[in-house]
């Protein structure tokens, strides 16, 4: 009886160690994601930055179109 509880303990625990190394695989590869998507919303926010200032004018610069 006490072997038999022994076994089924060690088998929760190979499966609870299964479960934590899965989640930290999946944890590492989501932080890798998170880095990688940090990176390209900043350099998406330095080139709308960049057209920002380049391409628009300000209001009092703007000509009206000619239907006005």
């Amino acid at each position: 009886m006490l072997i038999k509880r022994i076994e089924e303990l060690e088998i929760l625990l190979m499966q609870q160690e299964n479960s934590t190394e899965s989640l930290s695989s999946t944890l590492h590869r989501q932080q890798l994601e998170i880095e990688r998507l940090s990176k390209l919303v900043a350099a998406m926010s330095e080139r709308f930055k960049a057209m920002q200032s380049s391409e628009l004018k300000a209001e009092q610069d703007e000509v009206p179109p000619p239907h006005y």
